[in-house]
């Protein structure tokens, strides 16, 4: 029973922040994703129109780029959808980090790991050449947007900057969790 109670408070969520995607990257994404789309089968269809298939019946052959076009469009939602967001929650033990509303895509640091853990700012192109999940030698960066995060120092020396718009709140927040777990044990 007291195993039971325990997991309860281990899942308790402290601190919660969701940062979105910009809208701007997303319609980038969309853009090329229809520009590929238009770009593959204007082609086809043209060599459809070539071969003398205007009968009214459908063939695989224009059947198979719309079907074609359908799943690309699906799977680039999917993708979207997994990385628009980036999910941070502090919790009684560890950090969860992960992307999208499924969490396919995710990390746990448990507190007793972390050996301390500051909010800075950063320039992201620069050191990680860009946003998503970013590694470099003895760092790792989980960020969606702008150029501030909460830098994370494991025992171990690595480093893991978790990106946030409010970095020092997120910074507390692991603080006070720290703090908690220690005085638990």
């Amino acid at each position: 029973m007291a195993n039971r109670s325990r997991g309860v408070g281990c899942d308790r969520v402290h601190y919660r922040q969701k940062t979105w995607a910009p809208l701007w990257v997303i319609g980038l994404i969309w853009g090329a994703c229809l520009a590929g789309v238009i770009a593959t089968i204007t082609p086809l269809m043209k060599s459809v129109e070539i071969l003398g298939r205007y009968d009214q019946g459908m063939s695989w052959s224009t059947v198979l780029p719309l079907v074609s076009v359908g799943v690309v469009m699906l799977l680039v939602l999917a993708l979207t959808a997994a990385f628009m967001r980036l999910d941070v929650e502090v919790r009684a033990d560890h950090i969860f980090i992960a992307f999208g509303p499924v969490h396919l895509i995710r990390k746990r640091i448990h507190l007793s790991e972390i050996e301390s853990v500051r909010g800075l700012t950063y320039r992201p192109l620069v050191e990680f050449g860009g946003w998503g999940i970013r590694w470099r030698p003895n760092r790792t960066a989980w960020t969606i947007r702008g150029n501030q995060a909460a830098a994370v120092t494991l025992r171990s020396g690595r480093q893991i900057y978790v990106g946030s718009e409010h970095p020092q709140r997120l910074a507390g927040a692991i603080h006070t969790a720290m703090r908690t777990a220690g005085a638990g044990e």
